[in-house]
């Protein structure tokens, strides 16, 4: 299909076509701008895109705790929640993290049914050993699952280690996004990197993933109103931005009108706590962090939730339900969205 790469000094570093029917692209390295704008003038039909580099949303890490397991400051829990905790919510419910990994610490124990690392190599994605590069993933993952800070704390996790060390880029997301999609027992994708601004170029595997019934839910930054990352601001997605203790709007979430297509559309969907938001740590402990990172899990939490009690629900239908369910906190649509998630347990 691109037999002759040579007049335009690049060459195919891998070939996804072969491995996938998911996006049919295919990975090529340029020597420089030049070589790339040649490139794609020769093969028109195709959409040729930078391999920008995508990172973390990354949280303010205010405050540790010595407090027990049990006697933790749950805060976060008490606000979404219109009934009585389930200790055992979620069960069977599967949500893929593409994040920083997650290493198995006692919150969290028994709950993470894999590891997976990228290999760009044959592009895959396979089986590693525990662990978090940074400690981001290991946070999220307790607020989707863990015994005591989790919102469904049956469910469970797989881990994808997609931004190692909180870096990454559109290939890196391509190929984790292809591997939520050919696991179907993930039914929720938790994500929390992002690329500044609105970025069409990861448009297309989201759509994707959206067709085939994956809920997406994305943090949509930590840079203040009117700013947002992509693909946190797309249209598919839900995009979480982060609340207080006094039912207020974080400073420091994203949010904005988006105009796209010829139509336009506010960001965020919704909120969720995101501020001093405690979860487990890598070592064992338990720390209290700030951000839209923090938010994005309590939603997919509540998602795992909606979706045992309804486990044949469509997508369209799931979204509404989570919408729905929000409580109006009085702020403009394009800071809160529907409002603060809300379940009835």
């Amino acid at each position: 299909m691109m037999e002759n790469l040579a007049p335009f000094d690049v060459h195919v570093v891998a070939s996804p076509m072969d491995k996938t029917q998911m996006s049919g692209i295919a990975v090529v390295e340029c020597s420089d701008v030049s070589a790339m704008k040649e490139f794609s003038t020769r093969y028109s039909d195709y959409k040729v895109i930078e391999d920008k580099p995508i990172s973390l949303i990354r949280p303010d890490r205010v405050a540790r705790t010595d407090s027990p397991p049990d006697h933790l400051d749950t805060w976060h829990l008490d606000r979404i929640f219109l009934g009585q905790r389930s200790s055992s919510g979620g069960e069977g419910i599967t949500v893929g993290v593409l994040d920083t990994g997650v290493t198995e610490v006692a919150e969290i124990g028994g709950k993470v049914s894999g590891h997976n690392e990228l290999n760009f190599d044959n592009w895959t994605v396979t089986p590693t050993a525990p662990g978090d590069t940074d400690g981001h993933g290991t946070h999220v993952a307790g607020l989707i699952c863990g015994d005591n800070v989790g919102v469904a704390p049956g469910a469970r996790v797989q881990s994808v280690t997609m931004i190692p060390g909180g870096h990454g880029s559109v290939s890196n997301f391509v190929l984790a996004m292809e591997w939520v999609r050919d696991n179907p027992e993930i039914a929720i994708m938790n994500m929390s990197a992002g690329i500044p601004g609105y970025v069409d170029d990861m448009r297309g595997v989201v759509e994707i993933l959206e067709n085939v019934g994956v809920l997406m839910v994305i943090a949509t930054g930590n840079e203040g109103p009117n700013k947002s990352r992509s693909p946190g601001n797309y249209v598919e997605p839900l995009s979480i931005v982060a609340s207080t203790r006094e039912d207020r709007i974080a400073g420091f979430s994203s949010g904005g009108t988006m105009f796209v297509d010829n139509m336009s559309y506010p960001i965020p969907d919704l909120v969720a706590p995101g501020q001093e938001i405690t979860s487990c740590v890598m070592d064992g402990g338990y720390e209290a962090w700030n951000g839209t990172s923090m938010a994005t899990p309590i939603v997919s939490g509540v998602a795992a939730l909606h979706i045992e009690k309804e486990p044949d629900i469509l997508l369209t239908v799931l979204k509404e339900k989570i919408i729905l369910s929000c409580v109006d906190l009085g702020f403009p649509v394009t800071r809160q969205g529907a409002g603060l998630v809300q379940f009835e347990g």
